[in-house]
């Protein structure tokens, strides 16, 4: 399963209040005409065209969040995405029928240009869990009702999401809608980045690809050189503050650990925080191209140099981050590091003091110093073949010197899936599982490089595993359906 990248995400700081709740919203039966328009949509497939109007996220409208649905309906294979600007608005309390009354309503004043539109809500209160109610509504251009879909806490494919926040709400609605629109395995492998993931990226603030080239090979050479170098460590940004004591604890960490030769950096730099946005993605990259000009303007002694920005809340350790970046002594970037409660090592600390924070970061300074195992079995695959790489991975693995990512590994076996190359994605999706056995979508990922290669059986038996490690996974269980059906 091709998992949507979270840094990507708009919206992990949005500020969320009690709106209402919805009710009389499941429809058991779908009437005829409807079942009608329901065919005529998944006829049209990829190719149906589709608005999605600003999402009710608690109390606000928000097209970020529209974005964000939209870049994963385009994910899985749906080409004519709009997001709309208008916000639509309807009487509370009401049921579907009312709702899309109103939506129809709506369109006579606002018409929309393309096949269906879509209205979505997010519902709850600042009482965890804060999002207790996901809605969504399909009319066609003309405002006739097409798909709703309504669930709350009492559905237990609600309760399993693995992220309760407007990211894993929105997977969720988009993989209940994508049936609908006749999106698959097959129209995602097929799909190209479009309208949606160029939005994504700009709103990312991710600088050109041509001004990325060569932080790979710079990267890899930290990886080997950075404990023989000097770290120069600039006052970390704290709460939007520099902190002398936050960077000196970091250095004597770093120092003490043997990871590199740190000290702090004898000019005091503040860089300006990034408030237009509460993208963290957009936040970072902001702050590394701040961090990448002041050091190519303000040529530095050493060779490395480190920006770090911490926000932490003692009674909430979701709420923070920790970025940082690094350069070398050209000031060309080395490392851009994000890191939030949807990654598994801030996770692990779950940070609520600098302390905390400077032991994720030193943490993730030793990821980097780490041979990447996804490197080595690429490398392994080209050059001596998968038999070659098996071994090698056997080799490799519980070796402490070796880093091993289950999304980079994911990321290696659909490169190797999109190019028809199935015995290579198996090999790689299955040393996924090996290293991950817990983990649902290595399962459902070699369930899906088995099934394109034809091979039902095995695409059935990791299937139901991933379906069994989460019952809440609506591709494995469409799969299963699907495959058991022929």
């Amino acid at each position: 399963m091709k998992i949507f990248k979270k840094a990507a995400v708009l919206l992990l700081m949005l500020n969320t209040g009690w709106l209402y709740a919805q009710q009389d919203l499941a429809v058991k039966t779908v009437p005829a005409e409807q079942q009608k328009r329901l065919d005529l949509m998944k006829l049209k497939g990829v190719d149906a065209s589709l608005t999605i109007l600003p999402v009710k996220l608690m109390n606000q409208h928000w097209d970020r969040v529209s974005e964000v649905v939209g870049a994963i309906l385009e994910e899985k294979g749906l080409k004519n995405i709009e997001v709309g600007t208008s916000i639509f608005i309807y009487e509370e309390r009401a049921s579907v029928k009312a709702i899309a009354d109103s939506l129809k309503s709506f369109l006579l004043k606002n018409p929309a240009t393309t096949d269906y539109i879509l209205y979505a809500e997010m519902n709850g209160d600042n009482n965890p869990p804060p999002i207790d109610e996901l809605f969504g509504l399909v009319v066609d251009n003309k405002g006739e009702l097409v798909w709703s879909d309504f669930l709350n806490s009492n559905d237990k494919v609600f309760t399993d999401v693995d992220d309760p926040d407007p990211m894993g709400y929105s997977v969720l609605l988009t993989e209940r809608l994508a049936p609908y629109f006749g999106l698959n395995e097959e129209t995602a492998r097929n799909a190209k980045p479009g309208k949606m993931a160029a939005k994504m990226r700009e709103r990312s603030g991710l600088p050109p690809e041509e001004e990325m080239i060569g932080m790979h090979e710079r990267e890899k050479a930290l990886q080997s050189g950075l404990k023989e170098s000097q770290l120069v460590v600039f006052p970390l940004r704290v709460m939007r503050q520099s902190d002398d004591y936050a960077t000196g604890e970091l250095v004597k960490l770093v120092n003490e650990g043997g990871l590199s030769k740190a000290l702090i950096s004898k000019n005091p730099l503040l860089l300006k925080p990034s408030v237009q946005d509460p993208n963290e993605m957009k936040a970072l990259w902001d702050m590394a191209k701040q961090f990448r000009d002041y050091l190519k303007t303000n040529p530095q002694e050493g060779d490395y140099f480190l920006y770090g920005d911490y926000a932490f809340t003692p009674d909430n350790w979701q709420a923070g981050y920790v970025h940082f970046v690094i350069c070398d002594r050209n000031g060309e970037w080395v490392v851009a590091d994000l890191q939030n409660s949807e990654q598994t090592d801030y996770y692990n600390v779950k940070p609520v003091s600098v302390e905390d924070c400077n032991k994720i970061l030193f943490n993730r300074l030793v990821n980097y110093t780490k041979l990447k195992v996804v490197d080595i079995i690429r490398e392994t695959i080209e050059s001596k073949g998968i038999s070659a790489a098996n071994k090698k991975f056997k080799e490799v693995s519980g070796n402490d010197e070796y880093l091993i990512s289950e999304m980079e590994m994911n990321m290696l076996g659909y490169d190797y899936l999109n190019n028809k190359k199935y015995d290579e994605a198996i090999a790689v999706f299955r040393m996924n599982v090996e290293a991950f056995p817990d983990s649902f979508n290595t399962y459902d990922s070699l369930g899906e490089a088995y099934a394109a290669k034809g091979d039902k059986k095995a695409a059935i038996v990791n299937y139901e595993m991933s379906v069994k490690l989460n019952p809440g996974n609506q591709n494995g269980i469409q799969m299963l359906e699907k495959l058991k059906s022929k």
